[in-house]
């Protein structure tokens, strides 16, 4: 096994959160992440945070704050991961969470459900959140 690198994006607009909705099976755990995905050989951070921007939601040229980032070891389809993730926020205006599609799509294409947290609603689902250091900087966000 190796460690991956991840890139993981909230994107906020007035108030909400936006993040991807995901199930394990084999734990039975349904929880609350922020779109991203891998690093690329030779690609930076900033880089691949806003190319998994565009090829999940259709976001471009918007600027990205660095929240910080997260070990993390955990299971996932029963299969042990260890994964580093570097947080970051785009902020967006109204234009563009008009034209976000109503789910976000895979790199083999695959759908995947997205939905909007206020500071309140993020409460609720604290315990499902992904990796569970966001909830802080969020809330500080949310404000």
């Amino acid at each position: 096994m190796q460690i991956r690198n991840k890139v993981i994006i909230s994107v906020v607009h007035q108030g909400q959160v936006l993040l991807a909705e995901g199930y394990d099976p084999h734990r039975e755990f349904l929880f609350y992440i922020p779109v991203g995905g891998g690093v690329e050989f030779g690609e930076t951070l900033e880089a691949a945070a806003k190319r998994e921007l565009f090829e999940e939601l259709g976001v471009t040229a918007h600027a990205l704050q660095f929240l910080g980032f997260y070990e993390s070891h955990f299971e996932y389809q029963g299969i042990p991961e260890h994964e580093i993730m570097f947080h970051y926020l785009c902020s967006i205006d109204d234009s563009v969470r008009d034209a976000l599609p109503e789910t976000g799509t895979e790199s083999d294409g695959v759908p995947f459900k997205v939905l909007w947290f206020s500071r309140d609603e993020l409460a609720t689902v604290k315990q499902q959140l992904v990796p569970p250091g966001i909830y802080e900087p969020l809330q500080s966000q949310l404000q």
